[in-house]
C-alpha cells in the first residue's frame, strides 16, 4: 500500500475535516429560529364535550384550507366572469369568431375523402 494511503486510512477524521461546509442561508435561520420552536412547542388541549383533543384537531386543521380554497375559487370565478362573461359571451363577440368554423373544415375534409373514395371505386 502506498504510504500516503496508509496515512489517510489511519486518520479517517482528517478526511471528514476537509469536506466543504455549506454556506449559511436565510432558510437555515428560518428553520432554526421559527420552524423548530413552533414544531417543538406542545400545548395540552382539553377535551371538548368528551371528544379527545386529537380527534377534534383533525377537523380544526383542514378547515382554514378548505374555507380559504373556497374563497380563492370564488375570486377566480369572479375574475373569469369579468374577463369572458358568465357563459363566455365575450369570447363569441370577438371579430371574426365563427363557432362552426372547425366543423365546416372537418365537413369539407370528410367530403374530400368521400369524393376521393367514390372516384377510386368508379374508376376501378
Amino acid at each position: 500500500m502506498l504510504p500516503a494511503l496508509r496515512r489517510v486510512a489511519a486518520r479517517p477524521h482528517a478526511i471528514a475535516a476537509r469536506r466543504p461546509t455549506r454556506n449559511f442561508s436565510v432558510f437555515d435561520w428560518w428553520r432554526e429560529n421559527v420552524i423548530k420552536p413552533i414544531h417543538g412547542t406542545r400545548i395540552k388541549l382539553p377535551d371538548v364535550l368528551g371528544v379527545p383533543a386529537a380527534t377534534y384537531m383533525q377537523f380544526v386543521y383542514p378547515v382554514p384550507v378548505v374555507v380559504g380554497g373556497y374563497y380563492v375559487m370564488q375570486w377566480a370565478i369572479g375574475r373569469s366572469h369579468a374577463s369572458i362573461g358568465p357563459r363566455g359571451e365575450r369570447l363569441r363577440e370577438r371579430p371574426g369568431f365563427r363557432p362552426d368554423a372547425g366543423a365546416d373544415e372537418q365537413r369539407a375534409q370528410l367530403q374530400r375523402i368521400l369524393d376521393e373514395a367514390r372516384r377510386r371505386k368508379t374508376g376501378d
